[in-house]
């Protein structure tokens, strides 16, 4: 019998194509991650701040404008208030000055029933 060579089959070779990453220095790395992740946080924190500080700067500027709206709104209303007491005032003058003349016509009748009195007794 002939012997038959059994063919096998070698499984190929893979060739990896990959570059081997340039190597860093573990300590380095690190220490570097650390820095990107705290300037992170701090420009988180510096964003919050800046946002703050162009709201406070536009709430004073609104105030300011708010604060001119309402003086200007004070000085109108005065104007009006001072208008009224001054009707008021004239209508207490009026007052004062009717309860004279009341007084004078009561005492003018008084004057005209005593002449008409003493006339009628003589």
């Amino acid at each position: 019998m002939a012997t038959q060579a059994t063919a096998r089959k070698v499984p190929a070779k893979k060739t990896a194509a990959r570059k081997a990453a340039p190597k860093k220095p573990a300590g380095a790395s690190v220490k570097q991650s650390a820095q990107k992740v705290v300037n992170i946080y701090l420009g988180v924190i510096g964003k919050g701040l800046d946002s703050v500080k162009d709201s406070i700067e536009s709430t004073r500027k609104e105030n300011d404008k708010r604060m001119k709206e309402l003086e200007a709104r004070g000085a109108k209303f005065r104007k009006e208030l001072s208008k009224r007491f001054e009707k008021l005032d004239v209508v207490e003058d009026t007052k004062v000055q009717f309860g004279k003349f009341q007084d004078q016509a009561e005492e003018a009748v008084d004057s005209v029933k005593e002449k008409l009195r003493y006339n009628k007794a003589a």
